[in-house]
């Protein structure tokens, strides 16, 4: 059993993309709206579940003749290929419930009165005494 450190590097090139694309859509709508890890997270699910279906097509159909599927359809050669998707699952697990734990923080500041989006402008309380607020 040798490690796949090539699909390993890919999948986690394809976390890094998703957490990239989903905090530009955060950013470009000033909420945190889109939690990249947890569709990761659906994604690397998904892809385990089609992987294994795709193996045990491939283990059961006895091919008479040596093709050149039989190294990927054993159970084996999935068995290599579930640590790829484990790892990366287990690292957008954390980084899904890292972002459920901001997200939470930020509604319990906007109701709070610290710095908080209303209609797209900013308040800013300036005097604690006098209760008075900047808009920008």
């Amino acid at each position: 059993m040798h490690f796949p450190w090539l699909p390993l590097v890919f999948i986690l090139g394809l976390l890094g993309f998703t957490l990239f694309v989903c905090r530009t859509l955060n950013a470009s709508e000033r909420s945190l709206k889109w939690n990249g890890a947890l569709i990761f997270l659906f994604l690397c699910f998904a892809a385990m579940l089609l992987d294994f279906t795709l193996t045990m097509i491939f283990a059961s159909a006895g091919f008479n003749a040596r093709t050149p599927y039989d190294s990927f359809g054993s159970r084996i050669a999935w068995s290599e290929r579930v640590v790829t998707y484990l790892i990366p699952g287990a690292i957008s697990l954390f980084l899904a419930l890292r972002f459920r734990r901001r997200q939470r923080f930020a509604r319990a500041l906007s109701h709070d009165g610290a710095p908080a989006e209303r209609e797209g402008t900013l308040q800013i309380q300036t005097s604690p005494y006098t209760r008075s607020e900047l808009t920008l």
